[in-house]
């Protein structure tokens, strides 16, 4: 990876959504957005880059004008509105990945299919009330497209992403240990309560770093013009991959180390003030 801060070419810009650019008590900032307008107007192209499903993306972020949008971290891709890439995990690995989570006392995991999510464990009770979750989650709960897993058709609902909810780090090293040579598992504290974590198996093959080159492909870009913001382990990949890969400043320690940049926070407008300084916006 290389950094170049002022240059008159053409850049991919790929951001996250939430830590990143959004967060449920400030939503995203006025100049944030028209810093977008401008990066656009200066002929760069701007792509959402996040884990959510396509069904779970706020309403704020999708009315703001996006080149493309890779959703599900990588397994679900549009440009221009239309879908380029889809792609799902193996229905006997998820059965398997349910056979484990089910057993686990206390988790609350989640089929995040394209259209609709489907929440089981030994205790999904706690999901559907207002306890222990993100208010993305709580949002989510509340929405149509999300169902109890007893109702998740195999044969008809294809899923691109398994998460789940856990008090115990060791869980979730027993998840890294049963599924970690297929999966990316990645974790991290809740925001609101940081004695509960939120975990992600994620494709090793369609995570956002592929996601970002199939994406420069479709454009006939180099990979060397690209850059990445993000906060999270889910964002490694694209991190490492992108030609910049700039961490924000609230990003995972883990995040940070193979990061080429570190910018301010997402409370600071970090990625407002990192595209001004590289004369994108």
């Amino acid at each position: 990876m290389t950094e170049s801060h002022m240059s008159t070419r053409k850049k991919l810009i790929f951001v996250d959504i939430d830590g990143t650019i959004f967060m449920k008590d400030q939503g995203v900032s006025p100049a944030l957005a028209e810093s977008f307008d401008r990066v656009r107007a200066n002929g760069h192209r701007l792509f959402l880059a996040t884990g959510r499903a396509w069904n779970s993306l706020p309403e704020e972020v999708m009315a703001l004008e996006w080149d493309g949008i890779i959703s599900s971290a990588g397994s679900d891709i549009h440009i221009y509105g239309k879908r380029v890439f889809q792609t799902s995990l193996d229905r006997a690995l998820i059965r398997e990945i349910v056979d484990v989570m089910k057993k686990i006392p206390g988790m609350i995991y989640m089929l995040e299919g394209f259209d609709r999510t489907f929440v089981g464990g030994s205790d999904s009770s706690l999901f559907w009330e207002k306890r222990s979750m993100p208010d993305w989650m709580k949002s989510l709960r509340e929405e149509k497209n999300t169902r109890s897993l007893d109702v998740w058709s195999p044969e008809r609902e294809e899923i691109p992403k398994v998460s789940f909810m856990v008090d115990s780090p060791e869980v979730i090293e027993q998840i890294r240990c049963e599924f970690g040579e297929l999966l990316h598992v990645v974790s991290y504290p809740i925001y609101q309560n940081p004695d509960i974590f939120y975990g992600e198996l994620i494709s090793r093959e369609a995570d956002k770093g592929a996601g970002i080159v199939k994406a420069t492909d479709w454009f006939g870009m180099d990979l060397a013009d690209t850059i990445a913001f993000g906060d999270s382990m889910n964002d490694y990949s694209m991190i490492e991959r992108a030609g910049v890969g700039i961490a924000m400043g609230n990003a995972d320690p883990g995040l940070k180390e193979i990061a080429d940049h570190v910018c301010e926070s997402v409370w600071d407008n970090g990625v407002l003030l990192e595209l001004e300084q590289r004369g994108l916006a």
